[in-house]
């Protein structure tokens, strides 16, 4: 367990039956939320180090290497999503997984009708 995961404190989750995790619709889900908190803290990080650099008096335009700072950025928080994340692509996950349910189960009563 990594250490941010000792502080995660998740208030709801929902009940779906266990099958539906394992959907193709669920797996999408997933990586897209997971995406998500990727972006979220790759904005985080670059505004921190914008201001931070803002309160230093350093000049932006002697920034040779800034594009290659940001994709570290970028890619230090897709790694961190990917690892478990701090939880937010897991409570998003917990809050949409239920509309999954609710399409397949949609799906189920069109097909019975349609039958």
């Amino acid at each position: 367990m990594n250490p941010l995961q000792a502080y995660n404190v998740r208030t709801y989750k929902a009940e779906v039956p266990a099958e539906v995790h394992d959907t193709v619709e669920a797996r999408r889900l997933k990586e897209s939320c997971q995406q998500f908190e990727s972006i979220l803290w790759a904005q985080i990080w670059k505004q921190m180090k914008t201001n931070a650099r803002e309160m230093g008096d350093s000049d932006e335009k002697a920034r040779p290497w800034k594009q290659l700072e940001d994709l570290s950025v970028e890619m230090a928080s897709e790694e961190l999503s990917k690892s478990g994340g701090t939880g937010l692509w897991k409570v998003l996950y917990d809050q949409m997984i239920t509309n999954v349910t609710a399409g397949m189960q949609t799906a189920e009563a069109k097909t019975k009708r349609s039958a």
